[in-house]
């Protein structure tokens, strides 16, 4: 027996690996939190190039394209519906992992289990590299001897239902334990309270996009202590990565990072437009809002064919003058947006 809502993969907006599988729980259980996102709070991340890296591990980040700004989501909302049980396993728990597997689908559970990717048998990482990976199980497959999961294994940023045998599983947690590294199994069950007192009809108020605009403009430096980098908050974090495009894009050994990180931007924009119709729908203000959407989906586009220009010219080992300027474009668009959303907050509160 599983969980008897039907999952299907989240691929609207990039949240990360597990937040996008929660959002795939919450939606099989009813359709109108597809909408949750909407008001997500929203930032713009990029590490500081010009500070000491924890194991000197400055070139890796470049070069995989992890030294690229990001849209950065506050998913604390998803966390109201869902309740967690979360144990670490032990050596003794190898030879029931199938049972205990099981017995939570059973009681209409679903499972978050650290696996190494390397032991996956296609992949970036199958055979290549040791990545520990919360792999979401949401059922068992008919054969019995391996389990429906949701991953992004095959293409960085893109949830794609997957088949993980058990022995994979049997094997990555005895490797992990034997390398004396921790294996979470988690437990997750939606909150049925939470969810009838879900605002299904959903409504957002116009405070919101002065908050939306504040975070844009908070361009403070955070220092994050499990990493041990600081980071570049706010549009700051956009005119950085204009002044280090060569260093940030001309170094690239593959293109999955900057992809992923490229279309999360594009992804955004859509949400935002969304946001905005539904504002425009319910506003006195609508010429405000109708310009919002407007820009929001242009700059949707922009980045899109910035991403698509990037790309083609690593392929073709060209010179990037082409991309900076549309990277400088959608810089400056980023920034017409925020005085929109100034004037939209002044009006609003009139």
């Amino acid at each position: 027996m599983t969980p008897t809502h039907r999952i299907f993969p989240y691929n609207d907006i990039w949240l990360d690996c597990v937040n996008n599988n929660l959002m795939s729980i919450l939606i099989s259980h009813h359709s109108s939190f597809e909408k949750l996102p909407l008001t997500f709070k929203t930032q713009y991340w990029k590490k500081i190039i010009n500070q000491t890296f924890p194991e000197d591990n400055f070139e890796s980040l470049l070069h995989q394209g992890l030294m690229l700004p990001k849209v950065q989501y506050n998913t604390e909302q998803l966390y109201h519906y869902l309740r967690f049980e979360d144990q670490l396993l032990e050596q003794s728990d190898i030879p029931f992992l199938d049972e205990m597997i099981q017995s939570a689908l059973d009681k209409k559970k679903y499972v978050f289990f650290d696996v190494d990717r390397f032991f996956y048998s296609s992949g970036r990482e199958s055979g290549k590299i040791h990545f520990i990976h919360p792999t979401f199980i949401h059922e068992k497959c008919a054969s019995g001897d391996a389990y429906t999961v949701i991953e992004d294994c095959l293409s960085p940023g893109r949830m794609h239902d997957y088949q993980t045998p058990l022995e994979v599983i049997m094997e990555s947690t005895q490797y992990l334990m034997t390398s004396g590294k921790k294996v979470r199994f988690i437990m997750v069950s939606v909150h049925e309270g939470s969810i009838r007192n879900f605002n299904h009809e959903f409504s957002v108020q116009d405070s919101f996009i002065s908050e939306l605009r504040s975070n844009l403009l908070d361009d403070k430096v955070v220092f994050l202590e499990q990493y041990g980098l600081n980071y570049q908050l706010g549009l700051k974090a956009l005119t950085d990565y204009v002044e280090e495009f060569e260093e940030l894009v001309g170094n690239l050994n593959d293109t999955s990072i900057f992809a992923l990180r490229s279309s999360s931007f594009a992804q955004n924009h859509k949400k935002n437009n969304r946001l905005f119709k539904l504002l425009e729908d319910k506003s006195s203000h609508t010429n405000l809002y109708k310009k919002l959407a407007e820009q929001s989906v242009e700059l949707s586009h922009l980045w899109e064919i910035y991403r698509t220009t990037v790309i083609k010219m690593i392929v073709s080992n060209r010179v990037h003058d082409q991309a900076i300027v549309k990277l400088e474009e959608i810089v400056k668009k980023e920034y017409n947006m925020v005085q929109t959303m100034k004037m939209a907050t002044e009006v609003s509160n009139l």
